[in-house]
């Protein structure tokens, strides 16, 4: 799924995976990728597998990255998922977020 947003953002050059993003003693979380167009981080997350909580956790993370100013831009942050009920429930976590969420697929 993850090779899919690559191909579908441009394979971009600055795209990098398994990335970890912290502030020690603050937070830690590994995005799936990352790339950068016009200044601006764009964080890959892929929801196959793992458990709603585990995603919970994630955007709270994302979200305490953001408010410690990590980033010079709030990043956009771009999930791909399997379900329509997974892609809303992403969608109400991540409010307030640059958040985009693709479905698998968005790419057949």
């Amino acid at each position: 799924m993850r090779n899919s947003l690559f191909i579908e953002k441009g394979c971009p050059s600055s795209w990098q995976n398994e990335v970890k993003l912290s502030v020690p003693g603050e937070v830690s979380v590994t995005a799936d990728a990352i790339y950068t167009m016009a200044g601006t981080y764009h964080i890959i997350e892929v929801d196959h597998t793992q458990k709603m909580s585990v995603n919970r956790q994630k955007i709270a993370k994302y979200r305490k990255l953001v408010e410690l100013g990590v980033f010079d831009k709030v990043p956009k942050f771009i999930w791909i998922t399997t379900t329509t009920y997974r892609q809303k429930q992403l969608a109400k976590l991540s409010e307030g977020l640059n958040v985009r969420i693709y479905l698998a697929n968005d790419f057949k």
